[in-house]
């Protein structure tokens, strides 16, 4: 039974604490947050302690696991406070507002021999899952090239929500949602070797984030990746489509909102004509979050890299900081190996 101390107590940690509480391997402990209050509703409902002091929660002797869903600005120093202290740490993404503090996040993690884990639970997408099933036995032949749209179209006072403040988020669209379409591309695709991006402010009146980021990915293999990430999406859409030379696979919605997931596989005819195509409809409410924490639990219990590690997270960090240079510079960003 791992003990978890949980570091925000927002939309996100009342996700996260739900799933850990449901789990038979993991207990909640200790819930912090500035806002006391708050960590104190949320750890009365769990039989755990309350605080607003972060660090006495992630030094705890008591503690194995921490998990970090805060605002991206104290990312880097809880996680790498939590790490010190010899504890695992679950930290959602994006693992930090730049490549530098993830970086520091991940190599305190290697020093201390601790599992670090980024929250990229789109991995664990029922219809994510089923499509790097069907991958890994080469459904689709070699590879050629993936699409992805994916936005909503914000919400009333958007602006005055921390993630579209510049020193709390580290970035806009392409930081807070775009990170999560790179790291597909990573994961389903294939490893980045540059980028060429724009960034623009449509609609929101952000002082100095964007509201829409349109990318060109090319991987170290020559395939070509589209990502268009957006908050002015006024219907919320998630759509990916990957292309190879057997095939397509067509993946939709992300629950809520957005939909019910849905994945449809064509497979090419050797005339040409209309593919054969397999349709996958995912009924059951999304579970991508307790996949993710059992992932989470497995990788410490086996002393292994979890999928979605800190080597991802960096990762997709760097793709997302050679996007905002391309945008900057007008041109193509040579993303930069580890």
């Amino acid at each position: 039974m791992l003990s978890v101390a949980l570091v925000g107590a927002g939309r996100i940690g009342r996700i996260r604490a739900g799933v850990l509480r449901r789990s038979p391997d993991t207990r909640l402990a200790v819930v912090a947050d500035t806002d006391v209050s708050r960590a104190e509703e949320l750890a009365r409902e769990a039989g755990a302690a309350a605080t607003s002091d972060w660090g006495a929660a992630v030094t705890r002797p008591d503690v194995d696991l921490v998990v970090v869903s805060t605002p991206t600005k104290f990312h880097a120093e809880i996680a790498v406070a939590a790490l010190e202290a010899g504890k695992h740490v679950l930290c959602e993404k994006p693992l930090a507002r730049t490549v530098d503090e993830a970086r520091r996040i991940l190599q305190v993690a290697q020093c201390a021999r601790r599992v670090l884990k980024t929250g990229f639970n789109y991995r664990h997408l029922a219809h994510v899952r089923k499509a790097k099933e069907l991958l890994s036995t080469a459904a689709l032949g070699p590879l050629y090239f993936l699409r992805c749209r994916y936005g909503h179209g914000g919400r009333p006072r958007y602006e005055a929500e921390w993630c579209t403040d510049a020193d709390l988020s580290g970035g806009g669209v392409l930081l807070e949602q775009g990170i999560h379409i790179f790291d597909l591309v990573r994961y389903l695709l294939g490893e980045p070797a540059r980028i060429l991006a724009q960034t623009r402010r449509f609609f929101w009146g952000f002082p100095t984030v964007e509201d829409n980021g349109f990318c060109l990915v090319q991987t170290l293999a020559g395939q070509e990746a589209q990502v268009h990430v957006s908050w002015t999406q006024w219907r919320n859409l998630f759509h990916l489509e990957i292309f190879g030379h057997e095939g397509y696979l067509q993946l939709e919605g992300r629950d809520g909102h957005y939909g019910p997931q849905r994945l449809a596989w064509g497979q090419r005819k050797p005339d040409h004509s209309r593919p054969a195509e397999q349709v996958f409809e995912f009924a059951a409410a999304d579970d991508s979050w307790e996949v993710e924490w059992r992932e989470m639990v497995s990788a410490i219990q086996a002393d292994r890299e979890p999928s979605g590690s800190g080597h991802d997270g960096l990762r997709a960090q760097q793709m997302v900081e050679a996007a905002y240079l391309s945008s900057q510079q007008r041109a193509w960003i040579t993303i930069p190996k580890l």
